[in-house]
């Protein structure tokens, strides 16, 4: 099909949005879900109370303009392998978001980090291969310490910082580390601020291409934890830059050392990117273009009628674009669960010793236990699975309150009416239920009458309202239809609390956040990986929005110093054991998350890979995908 001018496309589809509110029965909800998007597809315009929701785009002619060449400098003293003729052509992708541009490294809130080296913009110390194996990135090589104590790296030398900044050194990868490490510089919002947190002290430059990293508390999980692609981490930034603009004048200026180098970078609109010689490998494709697209209705017709070549959407729909001439490419599974903020139990942080404040500790709310209540025994909490006998009512009956919420969830019903059946139902909310470990015992089965007799129980048989969920810029389906059950099951009524995360951010790391909120875990990730990730105080620094567990604090503190594989995969064990009785997240479903492209023009044969489920991965690696 012949590629047309992209403001030609933007009358073929306008999305409609229903007003489904909480109170809703699911079935209703599923139909009406169903319903929608359906007509969404056939008409594109909306009648009654619906809203239209119209995109914008900018035009091929536009796109050629935008991404004139630029002269390149060699990215590295060897040859980067090209084809004969070099980069040519263009490609564009659809995605729901183009990411958050912001170019100082420390002020990257959760997210923005990652999109830079998904975008195949920036590098990262080590890369992580697509057979699964920690390889040469601007590190080309490395040494751990006998002693544990730091990790040593050694730069590749003649890699080129784009746009004219020159070499990049030991002095960039020790000003990107510190950066980003809130023990380095405590006014990191950066995605790995709370990772680096607990593990690592100040990187210092030895010589112009070796840079040391203390080690404060050895990761088992380290170089590919944290250092390379395979998830959240963070990209070699200019410490030129910085001088040039500082902190704040930084923020708007992009300059890394990846494949491609990005031209523009405009929030909610586009990216717009260039290749260049590259170390690693040179792309095949000159211009890329990401646009954000939030309507999966545009992105699906963008897609059908050839003005997108790369785009994504929600499983139901592969198929049909598989029929189109897509090709599915499975990037990961992703685990949605619910964290039971603010279960904040934590006495004491575990890299400094001293007393934790936990403003958002509050046992009023039905599902927060309360160890500290007279009678009660706090350290049955670092237990693996307690005497439910040696638990007072104050923690246990919120226990009940939230094994009754995840019995009341019908992960069936929901699989198969928003998921198409082509998801799975999730145990443990931190290992899938593909994991060789897993137990079925870890799963809490669907049963509304048990879940009635524990509210009871708990003292709420009449249920309650006033629970809070963020739920990001709008709630999904996915939270209508869950909350309809809680609503319908047992009483239960939530309350949707809207706005992006750079608004929320700071509750989520002062350990004052009162709500509960969706959140996913990949699937991929392997079970002898540390667990609780995000829900105890090895993490204080970083997003704290499940809680502080004290168990988890002791078995992620274990994890992350043990070397032996079976033995991180037995304290995994014991993790999901002490989750599944006090049900502290909850499992809501596990589905598989594919990117898909045109397999009439474009080929993608993996050199490197990541776990990571975030949009700005849809397209990664980019440097991969070549023109046919």
């Amino acid at each position: 099909m012949a590629r047309v001018d992209y403001t030609q496309y933007w009358g073929i589809a306008q999305v409609a949005y229903s007003d489904i509110r909480t109170k809703h029965k699911f079935l209703l909800l599923t139909m009406l879900v169903s319903a929608m998007f359906l007509l969404v597809l056939a008409c594109g315009d909306s009648d009654d109370d619906e809203v239209t929701v119209t995109a914008t785009a900018t035009s091929q002619s536009q796109f050629a303009a935008t991404a004139t060449s630029q002269p390149q400098v060699s990215a590295t003293n060897t040859p980067a392998p090209a084809n004969a003729g070099g980069p040519s052509g263009s490609i564009v992708a659809a995605l729901e978001d183009v990411g958050v541009p912001i170019g100082t490294p420390g002020l990257c809130v959760p997210g923005c980090a990652n999109e830079k080296y998904f975008f195949s913009a920036f590098d990262t110390l080590v890369q992580w291969s697509a057979d699964d194996k920690a390889v040469g990135g601007v590190a080309e090589s490395w040494e751990l310490a006998p002693d544990l104590s730091k990790f040593t790296w050694h730069i590749r030398k003649g890699i080129q910082f784009h746009k004219g900044y020159g070499e990049l050194t030991a002095e960039d990868v020790a000003f990107s580390t510190n950066q980003v490490n809130s023990n380095t510089n405590p006014d990191s919002v950066h995605d790995v601020a709370g990772d680096m947190s607990c593990c690592y002290g100040p990187t210092t430059v030895v010589d112009r291409y070796t840079a040391e990293t203390e080690i404060i508390n050895y990761d088992s999980r380290a170089p590919g934890w944290l250092f390379s692609n395979l998830r959240d981490a963070y990209g070699i930034s200019s410490k030129a830059v910085f001088d040039e603009y500082g902190s704040e004048g930084m923020r708007d200026v992009f300059v890394g050392s990846g494949p491609y180098q990005i031209l523009e970078w405009l929030d909610g609109d586009r990216l717009v990117l260039e290749a260049v010689e590259h170390y690693r490998k040179t792309p095949d494709v000159m211009n890329v273009l990401v646009l954000e697209v939030p309507e999966e209705a545009s992105r699906i017709a963008m897609f059908i009628a050839d003005q997108a070549d790369i785009t994504h959407v929600s499983l139901p729909n592969v198929a049909r674009l598989e029929s189109e001439g897509g090709v599915k490419r499975l990037l990961e599974t992703v685990i949605t669960h619910v964290g039971f903020a603010p279960n904040f139990l934590e006495k004491t942080n575990p890299k400094t010793g001293e007393p934790l404040d936990n403003p958002g500790f509050d046992p009023s709310l039905p599902w927060v236990s309360d160890p500290f209540a007279a009678g009660c025994n706090w350290d049955v909490l670092l237990e693996e699975v307690p005497n439910e006998a040696d638990v007072c009512d104050e923690m246990n009956n919120p226990r009940k309150v939230r094994l009754a919420m995840a019995m009341a969830i019908n992960q069936d019903a929901l699989v198969e009416g928003l998921l198409s059946n082509l998801g799975f139902n999730a145990c443990n909310w931190a290992i899938s239920t593909k994991d060789p470990v897993h137990n079925d015992n870890w799963c809490v089965p669907y049963d509304p009458e048990g879940a009635r007799q524990l509210m009871k129980e708990a003292g709420y048989e009449n249920g309650f309202d006033g629970v809070g969920i963020w739920v990001g810029n709008e709630p999904t389906e996915l939270h209508q239809a869950v909350s309809s059950m809680w609503a319908e099951e047992l009483g239960i009524i939530t309350e949707f609390h809207t706005g992006p995360f750079s608004v929320w951010q700071p509750v989520f790391v002062d350990r004052s956040l009162k709500h509960l909120v969706f959140d996913g875990e990949q699937g991929g990730m392997p079970a002898h990986y540390a667990k609780g990730r995000e829900a105890q105080a090895w993490f204080d620094g970083g997003i704290m929005w499940s809680g502080g567990i004290p168990f988890y604090q002791r078995i992620y503190g274990d994890m992350l110093s043990e070397p032996d594989i079976t033995k991180r995969n037995a304290m995994a064990v014991s993790f999901a054991n002490h989750e599944r009785f006090w049900t502290w997240e909850i499992g809501v479903w596990e589905q598989p998350v594919y990117t898909i492209y045109n397999g009439d023009r474009l080929t993608w044969k993996l050199n490197s890979h990541s776990i990571h489920t975030q949009v700005s991965n849809y397209v990664y690696p980019l440097e991969d995908l070549a023109l046919k």
